[in-house]
């Protein structure tokens, strides 16, 4: 039988079901809520049913948090099944036994649960605040939040606590979801590896001898074992995908300006983009229709005004979420760009040294991405490979040289130091440099920084724009040539490193140089240590509702998210911690 209630067919359940709550309640959601909700239309269908099959073998009494996604948690919440306060504290409990193998939660939120409970009596009293309700969440400890400090993982900002949330923490929040508290960073977001003089090095949960990668690691690690249903990240060069590709995870790189980024520690405004670590794509979608949009307080988000699916827009869906199909594949064009395979491209740097290890590593984890070639075009697409997007030799230097210039690093750190105001820890750069209490991973950053000469910004900034504008013309000239809907690469073209062992392959840099949009999601793992691989799309400028479209397709055609072993459901035995690692700061050593 149809069903005959519009929230219900929103959800995904039955009228039945949602009928044993009262009808005052159901029609008495607020507009605003009610249109977040229809904003995110269809997401039940995408959300619910997306639980592996490794997680639905795991029993419990009670609500399974193993791989449970925000469809997941809404619905058991919305229908009585479990209280927001309950899940949220099932998750606390699942951090408190994790973290210590971890290290990806840097501070808890001790208001967590009298949100969680404030919820549950929201609901009770006018419904659903909106398509969140109760989700439990992290944030990267670079988002502003109002009730917890916000220390970028530095001894230099502990304590600091802001007035407010970010904007992009405030937009969740108002879709009902709960702040667990959060998650360890990359110090200053300056590092692929999350190592921080504050909260001092995460592992990985498929492996706790090697790296997240990062910045966003923290969030990553701590999504991946199920600590939380998703986590906000960030992505200046790489910080979103990489540990997504690290940890079996989706992660989205938007256009700059689709988000806003008001209240985030930056590197770089015209770079650094907020970001989010989901285990699904649906999820992935659903929270960028809530998160994207305009923002007086960081005019850049103008640029997205048009382009956000509505039915008046260049993308003229009502959601992101209405964007994805199962069949998304079917007659889409990709290009396969061979140079990110391998280690030539690496080998590109004189100072690189390409071992065995090195060229076993990029074997595998091509042999991954050669296969997840081969099931986007079972699933219907075309596969055009290779494609060009000019000489391996001149893509590396705009490779390297199209990164953010040191200038634009001061001026964006100086106005979030004076956005905190006369009580701030730090008030300048200079100040930052000056007082050591960073770890030595990123001193040489800090002082790069700080030796920006400002005098000579707008023209090296100017430089940098062109280098960018090159690099972007050149593959949008190569998608036009061979009629491509996006390209296709490994994140990592190498399994995650051990810790403290060097790495290369990385390639996500290629999206942020250019200012365009990229999603990795997972591929499946490698032979030898079983370790994820990831494979990237990379699309035009707001192309963001096609990249979320093929990536459903592939996720949907192929189901390579597996969670961890060793953080299954509590109580557990959880893997033995690594051996603390010292952290050496910059006051108290010679970096």
């Amino acid at each position: 039988m149809a069903n005959d209630n519009p929230l219900a067919e929103k959800l995904g359940v039955s009228s039945k079901n949602i009928d044993q709550k009262s009808t005052e309640d159901s029609n008495s959601i607020t507009r605003r809520s009610l249109m977040k909700v229809a904003g995110a239309a269809g997401a039940a269908s995408f959300l619910s049913g997306q639980v592996p099959a490794a997680a639905s073998e795991h029993e419990s009494d009670g609500f399974d948090p193993i791989e449970a996604t925000i469809q997941d948690v809404y619905s058991a919440i919305f229908l009585g099944e479990v209280t927001a306060v309950e899940v949220a504290e099932l998750y606390l409990e699942r951090i408190e036994h994790y973290n210590e193998v971890l290290n990806a939660v840097i501070t808890i939120n001790e208001n967590a649960l009298d949100r969680a409970e404030e919820l549950d009596h929201e609901l009770e009293e006018s419904g659903p605040v909106g398509p969140l309700h109760g989700v439990p969440i992290l944030v990267k400890d670079i988002y502003n939040t109002g009730d917890i400090p916000t220390t970028a993982g530095s001894l230099s900002l502990e304590g600091s606590q802001p007035e407010e949330d970010s904007y992009y923490v405030a937009q969740l929040r108002e879709a009902g979801a709960v702040v667990l508290g959060k998650s360890n960073t990359h110090e200053y977001a300056r590092g692929g590896t999350t190592v921080s003089s504050l909260g001092g090095q995460t592992y990985n949960p498929y492996d706790i001898e090697r790296i997240p990668s990062g910045s966003s690691g923290g969030t990553a690690a701590a999504t991946a074992a199920n600590l939380a249903v998703f986590g906000t990240a960030s992505d200046t060069g790489g910080s979103t995908r990489g540990p997504a590709t690290f940890n079996n995870l989706v992660g989205l790189r938007p256009t700059v300006g689709l988000v806003s980024l008001d209240g985030i520690v930056p590197i770089a405004g015209t770079y650094d983009t907020p970001g989010i670590n989901t285990r699904t794509v649906a999820e992935t979608a659903l929270i960028l229709d809530i998160t994207a949009g305009y923002d007086p307080n960081n005019p850049t988000t103008s640029r997205g005004v048009g382009n956000i699916p509505t039915p008046d827009s260049s993308h003229p869906e009502d959601s992101y979420v209405d964007c994805l199909s199962e069949d998304g594949l079917s007659d889409a064009r990709i290009g396969v760009y061979r140079d990110f395979f391998g280690t030539e491209f690496d080998a590109l740097d004189d100072e690189t040294d390409i071992d065995e290890e090195f060229e076993t590593g990029a074997a595998q984890v091509t042999a991954i991405v050669e296969d997840a070639i081969a099931e986007m075009e079972s699933l219907g697409a075309t596969i055009v490979d290779p494609v060009s997007i000019g000489p391996i030799e001149e893509i590396y230097d705009l490779f390297q040289n199209g990164y953010y210039v040191q200038g634009e690093v001061k001026t964006s750190l100086n106005a979030y130091f004076e956005s905190l105001g006369d009580d701030a820890p730090i008030g300048s750069v200079e100040e930052l440099f000056e007082s050591g209490l960073y770890a030595c991973d990123i001193a040489d950053s800090i002082e790069a920084a700080n030796d920006a000469d400002l005098d000579t910004f707008e023209e090296n900034f100017r430089e940098n724009v062109g280098i960018r504008t090159d690099l972007r013309n050149r593959i949008i000239g190569t998608m036009a040539e061979d009629d491509l809907d996006a390209i296709l690469f490994p994140s990592y073209a190498q399994p995650p490193p051990k810790v403290g062992e060097s790495s290369i392959g990385y390639r996500a840099r290629l999206s942020s140089n250019a200012d365009m949009p990229a999603i990795s999601v997972p591929a499946g793992f490698t032979e030898d240590d079983h370790l994820p691989v990831g494979v990237e799309l990379l699309a035009r400028q707001f192309d963001e509702p096609l990249l979320l479209q093929l990536a459903h397709a592939f996720e949907q055609g192929t189901d390579h998210r597996v969670p961890p072993e060793g953080f299954g459901q509590l109580p557990g035995d959880p893997p033995e911690p690594p051996e603390e690692m010292p952290i050496p700061i910059a006051a108290e050593n010679d970096c």
